[in-house]
């Protein structure tokens, strides 16, 4: 049986509540939320996994806003998973489809999103000016096997000793990513080679911009940000924009998607 493990931790814990009504509508799954604080609407969730909080990594935003976010305890999903078979998000991951789930149809321990999209189009990023592609920890599929138990085990070994692998692997930043972690024993877990079979076979498509708004007009949505406007078809999203998915105009649009 497929379910559903959402991490949100501190201010991500109010997002988690419309990206649930959203997991609720399209995929009809059971909702884990891991999280460290108090949660609105609780009885959206099939279990509740109260963890304690940790110091996180901070960044500037454009306007020199310092803003600090806690990724310490992904690599123990595998620990906090109920399930046998998971879908892994981050609260901002918005399940519009039911694709994630046709992927269980099919035989692996884990699937990675190798590759990420923009309404600019594809972005392979790399984890430094030498180094290897990376991978994106924001939405996982796992069962709980011995090799996806090695991963996630690899993945608590590298952040342990992110110093160490950071200079190996030539990562350029000072903050330790999930994302790099996730790259770096996916790598070394295939042998240290990078190829498709672990991965989700459609790109990551993600909104970077501040948005205005966001619509759904028949099969497709329609998002706007201050100088311009894409339509694109209805599909997960990844959108980075905080404040937006805070919005009285996202509230809007997830009713828009569940009364659909």
């Amino acid at each position: 049986m497929k379910n559903l493990i959402e991490l949100g931790k501190s201010r991500g814990v109010d997002l988690a509540v419309n990206s649930t009504k959203l997991i609720k509508k399209f995929l009809n799954l059971p909702v884990t939320l891991v999280t460290d604080s108090e949660v609105p609407e609780p009885s959206l969730f099939d279990k509740i996994i109260m963890v304690e909080s940790k110091d996180g990594n901070v960044r500037f935003t454009k306007e020199q806003t310092v803003i600090e976010w806690r990724n310490f305890d992904r690599y123990r999903v595998y620990e906090f998973s109920p399930y046998y078979e998971t879908i892994l998000i981050d609260v901002d991951y918005l399940i519009l489809d039911n694709t994630l789930i046709k992927l269980f149809e099919q035989n692996f321990d884990y699937r990675l999103q190798y590759r990420m999209t923009t309404p600019a189009g594809l972005n392979q990023d790399e984890m430094g000016p030498i180094s290897l592609p990376m991978v994106w920890a924001t939405v996982v599929l796992f069962r709980k096997t011995e090799v996806t138990k090695m991963f996630f085990d690899l993945i608590g070994r590298i952040q342990r000793n992110y110093g160490y692998y950071r200079a190996l692997f030539g990562i350029r930043d000072t903050n330790y990513r999930n994302d790099f972690a996730f790259s770096i024993a996916n790598i070394i877990l295939n042998g240290y080679t990078v190829g498709p079979e672990r991965s989700i076979p459609w790109p990551l498509f993600t909104i970077e911009d501040n948005l205005n708004s966001i619509t759904r007009k028949n099969n497709f949505l329609v998002a706007k940000t201050i100088d311009r406007a894409f339509v694109i078809p209805k599909q997960n999203i990844h959108i980075m924009d905080k404040a937006f998915l805070q919005s009285q105009q996202f509230q809007q649009f997830v009713q828009d998607m569940i009364d659909e």
